[in-house]
């Protein structure tokens, strides 16, 4: 019998996390307050982790099925993805 085993994978904010934001995120959510959209700062950790306008927050660690961040990326409904097409490709499988 085989055994199914999750992929360990190691990730860096730095390294895997932050160029992602500064790519697709941080026009829209990063430190320019007259930019920024659905008052919502990526570019801080207090910012990710602070309550939105819907009562949802961003950035739920430990928890990416809480994460608005996390079901806005990776939603097939256009109303709702992130980013929006007109701003910045989506994101990869990968990323």
């Amino acid at each position: 019998m085989g055994s199914a085993r999750a992929e360990h994978v190691d990730i860096d904010f730095i390294r895997d996390i932050r160029p992602i934001l500064f790519t697709h995120c941080l026009k829209c959510h990063g430190f320019d307050a007259k930019a920024r959209k659905a008052d919502l700062r990526l570019d801080t950790q207090e910012g990710s982790k602070s309550r939105l306008s819907s009562g949802r927050v961003a950035v739920v660690a430990g928890d990416p099925g809480q994460s608005e961040l996390i079901i806005r990326v990776t939603s097939d409904d256009e109303t709702i993805r992130m980013p929006p097409a007109d701003v910045a490709e989506p994101l990869d499988e990968q990323q």
